[in-house]
């Protein structure tokens, strides 16, 4: 973002001295009446840089919010996303005590034949659960003991998911995960995963820092973040390995989260045959996918919110640009009469000026736009750019800076031709 703001920065100073470098050369002749056009862009140094500042400084606020929004394609599907590589993600108000892997515990489950044929090459991850506050940004209170899940030795070895950083590898371990299996040498002290955002906004901790719950016998008990995920399904808890948490919680028997891993065009109809099947322990699935962008919802609503504040100081941006428009045109109006005297029709003369105006907006949406693309460059190698919302801002605010264009032409075309060159000396 500092890069982004100095580039910015940097690109209204070189303009500024362009500007006085055109001013010095106003005698020197220019072809085209585009390139007159550019020349007369500098005819007013100070107004053409607030001009070009004004829609700049709008470009990049609108086009940095715009390009930080996060939409999600086909790499949800790949183990080092979000998802982990799972497809559907489901819990129980009742613990299940059989594994739905195989075929004993489905029958043990009690799913009909056609449930559990379907579940066949479906491999299902369960996971213990402690019951708790939601960590996630869904839950407007900050909580104070959040649902805390156990994860197997087979999750661990597995892998999956992305973290956005964590605790040093010991020498020949290269799996995050694998921190989890690690005893820390501290008592009461257990090493645990969190999702970075719920870890930064909601619970207010980082990377090595503790927090602090209660076991089942009333003790102390400090869960260290050792790794911190990016943008995962388990914003709403944190986690840790099985074997603490039968230790710190034997009670909790049973296993109420389940990760299934499945072929996207099945997913739906492995949700229903689960729910379905397990009604009798509440069973309930949701997509990872869906989870991950009720999670982005929220973080939309307020760039949404930043986009609509954004506008609205386009809105009072673009009224001050076709003041300076128009204001530019009137101390104009001996030259403007001088050019129509000189041969320049009506419509020659009103394109020079749209002309201006309009190379003066895109100079600024220019400056504007490289600067917010630059600040988000680390992003766009990592998610998907919703790119036809930047190109339709952009639009948006070339339209609205050439009406203001369009106005400064008509008040050009009003000048009185006579009066003008009598007083002209």
């Amino acid at each position: 973002f500092g890069a982004g703001a100095l580039v910015l920065v940097g690109g209204l100073a070189w303009f500024a001295r362009w500007c006085r470098a055109g001013g010095a050369r106003g005698r020197k002749a220019v072809s085209g009446l585009g390139a007159m056009a550019a020349r007369n862009a500098s005819w007013n140094p100070g107004r053409s840089l607030l001009s070009v500042a004004l829609v700049a400084c709008a470009a990049f606020v609108l086009v940095l919010v715009a390009a930080s929004r996060q939409e999600f394609g086909a790499e949800l599907e790949r183990r080092d996303s979000g998802t982990g590589g799972y497809d559907l993600l489901a819990e129980s108000d009742v613990p299940l005590f059989h594994d739905l892997n195989t075929e004993t515990g489905r029958i043990e489950l009690g799913l009909d034949p056609d449930a559990a044929a379907a579940l066949r090459g479906v491999s299902v991850q369960p996971l213990r659960v402690l019951p708790g506050d939601d960590a996630s940004c869904l839950n407007l209170y900050r909580p104070e003991s959040p649902r805390i899940l156990g994860v197997p030795d087979d999750f661990l070895d597995r892998g999956g998911f992305r973290f956005r950083v964590h605790a040093p590898l010991p020498e020949g371990v290269d799996d995050p995960w694998a921190l989890l299996a690690i005893p820390l040498d501290e008592p009461d002290v257990v090493p645990a995963v969190a999702d970075a955002n719920s870890a930064q906004w909601i619970l207010k901790v980082g990377l090595g820092d503790d927090l602090t719950i209660e076991d089942e016998s009333g003790r102390p008990l400090r869960l260290r973040l050792v790794g911190l995920l990016d943008t995962s399904v388990f914003q709403s808890e944190l986690l840790i390995a099985e074997r603490p948490f039968l230790d710190r919680f034997p009670s909790r028997t049973g296993y109420g989260a389940f990760l299934v891993d499945v072929p996207p065009d099945r997913a739906q109809e492995i949700a229903e045959r689960l729910e379905d099947g397990l009604r009798p322990f509440g069973v309930d699935a949701i997509s990872t996918r869906a989870r991950i962008e009720a999670f982005k919802a929220v973080e939309h609503t307020y760039l949404s919110t930043f986009q609509l504040l954004g506008g609205l100081g386009l809105l009072l941006g673009t009224v001050g640009l076709a003041i300076v428009m128009v204001r530019n045109v009137f101390d104009r109006r001996a030259e403007l009469a001088t050019l129509r005297a000189f041969g320049f029709g009506r419509d020659r003369v009103a394109r020079m000026v749209l002309a201006e105006n309009a190379f003066l907006l895109v100079v600024g949406v220019g400056l504007g736009a490289l600067g917010a693309l630059i600040a988000v460059l680390p992003r766009l190698a990592q998610v998907d750019v919703p790119w036809a919302s930047l190109v339709a801002t952009l639009a948006a605010v070339l339209a609205v800076g050439l009406v203001s264009a369009v106005a400064a032409v008509r008040g050009a075309m009003r000048v009185p031709l006579l009066p003008e060159l009598k007083a002209e000396r």
